[in-house]
């Protein structure tokens, strides 16, 4: 194992940058899964950009309900990614960046390095890498997120690189209002935030896919690295095959909240409560402090609309 990884760290290398025409959360979601899933990375790394209208994306092991501020009034798709860490508020404004190798060369710091080395030197724009591998201006505000998926032959690191996000939105959906939630399940870490055009107004998504495309395809490390380019791409199932079954599985009710671990949500009106007991989604059991059953919530889809049906009741027995 030792000499396949050094080979593989010291041949030659042919990188290529790939661009989304997409906007759907959805359509590149599955577009990074089934490159990670079906593309052989071995000497062939690459680097997918790729953004995103309105969205919530949460990481593979949180809580939906504790993550996100469901309200009605806003259209905003809400979505589970493959990897880990925490939620991100996805718009026009943010750059998202997937850097995929094989598992053997795996490096997340050089990528975050090359991020950061490309807006000193494009923007004057000074920039640190936190002990979260966050990027951080002023060792404060996060511009930049992170996360990974390391498996077998292939890995992943993912990022994010807020350009001129709708921060007003962004702390609207992100701000929890459930606040009585027992779960294992990885919760986020609040930070403060900050738009790089609050840095520099030049500051372009377009320009930021040029100049970090291109650093990308220059050398780095001690491998030769052949120049493949940009390529445009449409995650289409023409192009990709097999990609709408992984697109439809992302759109599911079953990846977006059946995968959410096993949790507790105690509802409270006055003195009494109930206790919901849900896995994958469902409610498998009720416990209460009042004479009325709520045993009719047993094994139904669990949502915000029941916590309001919940509460409501629970009012007419105060009554």
């Amino acid at each position: 194992m030792i000499y396949i990884a050094r080979r593989l760290y010291s041949s030659v290398f042919e990188k290529t940058v790939q661009i989304s025409k997409s906007t759907d959360v959805f359509e590149n979601l599955a577009l990074e899964h089934w490159y990670y899933r079906y593309f052989d990375f071995t000497n062939k790394p690459m680097l997918l950009l790729w953004v995103n209208i309105n969205c919530v994306v949460i990481g593979r092991h949180q809580n939906p309900w504790l993550e996100v501020n469901f309200d009605p009034s806003i259209d905003v798709q809400i979505a589970r990614r493959n990897s880990g860490g925490g939620t991100v508020f996805h718009d026009d404004g943010n750059l998202n960046m997937t850097f995929f190798t094989h598992r053997d060369v795996y490096n997340r710091r050089r990528n975050l390095e090359l991020i950061v080395e490309t807006l000193k030197n494009e923007w004057d724009i000074v920039t640190k890498i936190n002990k979260r591998e966050d990027i951080v201006v002023e060792n404060k505000y996060k511009v930049s997120g992170t996360a990974s998926k390391l498996g077998r032959p292939n890995a992943y690191h993912h990022c994010t690189l807020l350009v001129n996000c709708n921060r007003e939105l962004m702390s609207k959906l992100l701000k929890k209002k459930e606040k009585n939630i027992e779960t294992n399940a990885t919760v986020s870490i609040p930070a403060d935030v900050l738009n790089l055009t609050q840095i520099n107004n030049r500051v372009s998504i377009n320009r930021l896919m040029t100049v970090i495309g291109l650093q990308y395809l220059k050398t780095i490390g001690d491998h030769t690295t052949i120049n493949r380019g940009f390529n445009y791409v449409m995650p289409d199932e023409h192009t990709f095959p097999g990609l709408n079954a992984i697109k439809d599985e992302m759109k599911s009710w079953e990846w977006r909240y059946g995968r959410t671990p096993k949790f507790n949500i105690t509802i409270k009106f006055d003195e009494q409560s109930v206790i919901l007991s849900v896995k994958n989604g469902i409610i498998e059991n009720v416990s209460t402090t009042c004479a009325v059953s709520f045993n009719n919530f047993i094994n139904k889809k669990f949502n915000v609309n029941v916590v309001d049906e919940i509460k409501q009741l629970l009012k007419v027995i105060k009554i």
